[in-house]
């Protein structure tokens, strides 16, 4: 494969999720995420922060969960603009006493309450050194990143790997008069798969679709354009030889990926065109990984 180079002006567009209960995963999304519903039909929603960017869009078409181990989604993350709105984002979280309805999460593991706190659905937070994040699972096991970048000045200050937040730095930054929504600055940062075929999905996103490795280990890698910590991360903690989910299931429906401009999206189409198979549209294009998750180009 010839030697290609990913834009570094790219940007990470809307995630897009099939769902099974689009009123309960809108809600969950709204009310604990703090998105807010930019349109709305009867088996579609669409969600951001500015009124008008789609960030995540809700799509209901399953009507299976997916496998507890598949390739898909392991997490969206959204950016938010500084320190002040992460921590002010996460204290809301350990603090929200509103409800969601999630009676088949209730049965199991909370007979005693009529409904359940979205407190429940906090999975952990870390210290990245060049970011700090949480992490979040929505009412259909999808996973959920919300975190801030450190300055890229700074990157290098930090240990490397994962290690808790400073809790004791982060409380007086936040405000806790809030409405529970994200800034409207708030964009998609990254997105994290489960994988498959750990050599061959790395080679798809660094040699076919021109992404710079920054950091590769025997179970997971980090890719991006323009020497950015990650837009694209893949694992194989659930095993190798997973199967991808069907067209029933939930989860993962598409990535998009966003160029700067028609210029540039022709550039990556006719390289990525000689390399993989893809499905060439007017204005994008459609590939799949290794690990059967699918990519559009706009």
């Amino acid at each position: 494969m010839t030697e290609f180079t990913m834009n570094k002006n790219l940007k990470m567009g809307r995630v897009v999720l099939k769902v099974k209960d689009l009123h309960r995963q809108t809600a969950f999304y709204c009310e604990v995420v703090g998105l807010s519903v930019i349109k709305k039909t009867p088996t579609t929603v669409t969600l951001g922060t500015d009124g008008e960017t789609v960030l995540v869009e809700l799509r209901q078409t399953a009507d299976k969960e997916q496998p507890n181990k598949g390739t898909g989604l392991f997490h969206l993350a959204l950016l938010v603009p500084n320190r002040e709105a992460f921590a002010t984002k996460f204290f809301e979280v350990l603090r929200n006493k509103e409800t969601i309805d999630s009676p088949n999460e209730q049965a199991g593991r909370f007979p005693h309450f009529e409904r359940i706190l979205p407190i429940a659905r906090l999975d952990s937070a870390s210290d990245h050194g060049y970011s700090e994040a949480f992490y979040l699972y929505d009412l259909e096991g999808n996973g959920i990143e919300i975190y801030a970048d450190r300055p890229r000045t700074e990157w290098d200050k930090y240990p490397a790997g994962s290690h808790p937040l400073n809790f004791k730095e982060l409380a007086p930054l936040a405000s806790y008069d809030t409405d529970g929504k994200l800034p409207a600055e708030t964009v998609m940062g990254h997105v994290h798969l489960r994988i498959d075929k750990m050599e061959e999905t790395l080679a798809f996103y660094t040699e076919a679709l021109g992404f710079e490795k920054q950091e590769v280990y025997d179970d997971v890698f980090f890719v991006s354009a323009g020497g950015y910590h990650h837009h694209i991360a893949g694992n194989i903690w659930s095993g190798e030889g997973l199967a991808a989910p069907l067209e029933k299931h939930t989860g993962l429906e598409h990535v998009e990926v966003k160029m700067p401009s028609v210029e540039a999206l022709e550039e990556l189409k006719n390289h990525v065109k000689q390399q993989v198979p893809m499905q060439e549209m007017d204005n994008f294009f459609v590939v799949e990984d290794p690990s059967k998750n699918k990519i559009i180009f706009t």
